[in-house]
């Protein structure tokens, strides 16, 4: 049965896992991939377990390149290069996130046996493209040694006996040297550019002795052969000088014959001929200009080479139209800070916050504290000791504290363009717009409830920078005095308040609180309203009380808790009151 909760819903469980790893991560659209500062997962919502292995995998994976990765490097137009710099990049983060975070390998072995299960990791073979040969076993070695992926062993000694066909043996020797250095060796992404083109220079140096060697041995061959035949033809010359002895002294008198046969020239004597190698166009003894092996190396492109497993595994993702869902979770923009006026505001909120908390710390002191009940321990009450005599046992008296609320609110802030109109009071004068009024009423309750034992307040405005984004004013746990500078808001766009609303409730889902409130001010309706009513009931049966607060507006509709606010001036006194019962209720 699908999970209809929110408690391992996967955007929630996405969102909570990049809050561990200090990464931002959002959720929606049909594509997953990274801007080098957050991760964009698709809009699933379902519970395949396949699908969510390949998901937090891809998660742990980016947020690795993210927390150590040099982003702003460049790879130059080798394509060999960049792939094999990534492929030890790859380990080199991968084993630094586990480091920090153990569970991680757990995670990614997952991805990967599951790739090696319906084929999307294979070996390499004798007929591969050389530079896949070589990516592969770089890639899967380095995979199975530094990070225990173990199952990729049969992978690399299947690619270890191609590589052998493909390049020298004292290449491969001289490969598992320089892999030995990872990851130890590495401190960076640099160094592992660094190690690429070491390996490089390295299979050059190999392929091109090998290439003179077997020219050398051609070359011996060719000269062995020469060598005999001119035995041979010394023999002949022999034979043919005793039975014509008589006629050498013409021969030696022809001046015609002793040119052709001086013994300065080479052309003419077949040992010093054989015996002088080609030469090529610049001068190099017995190497042609071009080796086809490192030819066909370097100038591999992207189509030569297998694609990266993570890139696989954001193809595999992906989502049909037809299967994306509503769900779409905001990562959470950070608003641009006017410190003067977030200080100025501040100022001229904090005495009434004051006053506000005393308020409530007073009621929730009240609340906390009951009267004394009679007991069989405690303290002895002078006042029912007669009692003993007629078999009463509880003559003590014993005083209850019920725990402080606990609580963690979190409050979604409607900044949408209405809030910018100008509204009047009653006798119809004019008393500026609702968004800095709204803005004034929540800071003045947040510092409230700063000061408020067991209470754990946060502040979002919604829309963000973007349709579908949010503001994240105040953090859970975050102190108001520094977050000052983010109340200074320009009214502007719609109102996306699902995506609002899966934001707040990720967020409170991350707080140790066990009591869970989810308050939405706003002063119109939701650009989606099925969507939003999904959302809120998700909310509630995942355990989070929603609060409507409609600005001349009735929300009674979306909140089965909710009040309505006309007159502007009202708005910080019906919060106040709106809290109070929110707390003492706990």
């Amino acid at each position: 049965m699908k999970n209809r909760t929110l408690h391992k819903a996967f955007p929630i469980v996405a969102a909570a896992i990049g809050n561990r790893f200090g990464i931002k991560v959002s959720v929606g659209g049909d594509q997953a991939y990274t801007d080098g500062q957050s991760i964009q997962l698709p809009a699933y919502d379902g519970d395949d377990p396949d699908y969510q292995d390949f998901a937090w995998g891809l998660l742990a994976h980016e947020s690795a390149h993210i927390r150590y990765s040099d982003f702003t490097l460049h790879y130059g137009g080798s394509v060999l290069r960049r792939r094999l710099c990534g492929a030890i990049e790859d380990v080199r983060i991968e084993h630094e996130l586990a480091k920090d975070f153990p569970g991680t390998r757990l995670t990614l072995r997952t991805v990967v046996e599951k790739m090696i299960a319906n084929g999307g990791f294979t070996a390499s073979s004798s007929d591969d493209h050389p530079a896949n040969t070589l990516y592969g076993y770089v890639l899967k070695s380095l995979r199975a040694r530094v990070l225990g992926q173990v199952a990729l062993n049969p992978l690399v000694a299947l690619s270890e006996t191609a590589l052998k066909a493909h390049f020298p043996k004292g290449a491969v020797i001289r490969l598992k040297g320089l892999l030995s250095e990872v990851p130890e060796g590495l401190q960076s992404e640099s160094d592992c550019l660094q190690l690429a083109d070491r390996i490089l220079t390295m299979i050059q140096q190999e392929c091109e002795q090998e290439q003179q060697r077997n020219h050398s041995s051609r070359s011996d061959e060719s000269s062995h052969s020469g060598q005999d035949e001119n035995s041979a033809q010394s023999s002949q010359g022999n034979r043919a000088d005793d039975s014509h002895a008589e006629g050498e002294d013409e021969t030696d008198s022809d001046p015609a014959i002793s040119d052709q046969e001086s013994p300065g020239d080479d052309s003419t004597h077949p040992r010093k001929a054989a015996s002088s190698p080609p030469q090529d166009n610049d001068g190099d003894c017995g190497i042609s200009e071009t080796n086809p092996m490192l030819e066909s190396l370097f100038n591999a492109g992207d189509g030569d080479i297998d694609p990266d497993i993570f890139d696989t595994v954001k193809s595999a993702l992906a989502l049909a139209q037809d299967s994306v869902s509503e769900v779409i979770l905001p990562i959470g923009d950070k608003p641009t800070l006017d410190e003067q006026a977030g200080l100025d505001l501040f100022r001229k909120v904090q005495g009434e916050s004051v006053k506000i908390r005393a308020a409530l710390q007073g009621l929730v002191q009240s609340q906390s504290l009951t009267r004394p009940q009679p007991g069989t321990r405690g303290r002895l009450d002078g006042r029912r000791l007669h009692r003993v005599c007629f078999g009463e046992t509880k003559v003590f008296q014993r005083s209850a504290v019920k725990p402080s609320p606990n609580t963690a609110i979190h409050l979604l802030l409607d900044k949408s363009d209405s809030m910018g109109y100008q509204v009047n009071d009653t006798r119809g004068h004019a008393m500026g717009t609702r968004l800095p009024m709204a803005l004034e009423a929540t800071l003045a309750l947040a510092l409230a409830f700063e000061g408020l034992s067991g209470v754990n307040p946060s502040i979002t405005a919604f829309p963000g920078d973007q349709e579908g984004s949010v503001y994240r004013l105040l953090d859970h746990s975050q102190r108001i005095r520094q977050r000052a500078g983010a109340f200074s808001l320009l009214a502007n766009g719609g109102t996306p308040m699902t995506e609002a609303i899966w934001f707040g409730a990720a967020a409170l889902l991350r707080c140790r609180e066990p009591r869970k409130v989810l308050m939405v001010m706003t002063d119109g309706q939701p650009d989606d309203m099925v969507s939003t009513l999904a959302i809120l009931q998700r909310c509630r049966d995942s355990g989070i009380e929603t609060v409507g607060i409609g600005l001349g507006i009735d929300v009674s509709h979306l909140f089965p808790i909710a009040i309505t606010i006309n007159g502007l001036q009202e708005l910080r006194t019906q919060l106040f009151e709106l809290s109070k019962s929110l707390l003492l209720a706990a």
